[in-house]
């Protein structure tokens, strides 16, 4: 069984990936406040930088960099590598809102410090 550094929730909604010049479409099966696995037929390169935009709702979006760590038939991993306060602070309202440990979300909250900008 994998051990996660983070605590991971389901979460459903779109997502669109910046890679070179292109726009490329997926749907988020889930997140972490580290990470989320976006279910797409694209195939794209492990640790490139990329612009990620997750649809939260039709006036809520969450903007971050991340990069591919993990590619499989379903989709791809990617890890987060930074983004803005009020982007965390919506990735973290979706975690907590399915944790029942918010101290847990805290200190994950304190390990995601250095990618907030």
């Amino acid at each position: 069984m994998e051990k996660r550094n983070f605590t991971r929730v389901t979460f459903s909604g779109g997502a669109s990936i910046k890679y070179q010049e292109q726009i490329l479409w997926g749907n988020i099966e889930n997140v972490s406040l580290q990470g989320f696995f976006i279910k797409t037929k694209h195939d794209l390169p492990l640790n490139k930088p990329l612009e990620v935009t997750i649809y939260q709702s039709p006036s809520c979006s969450i903007y971050l960099h991340a990069s591919v760590v993990r590619n499989d038939k379903d989709g791809l991993g990617m890890k987060i590598n930074e983004l803005d306060v009020n982007s965390f602070v919506r990735l973290r309202d979706v975690v907590s809102q399915q944790c029942t440990d918010q101290t847990l979300i805290m200190h994950e909250t304190y390990k995601m410090a250095n990618c907030i900008n």
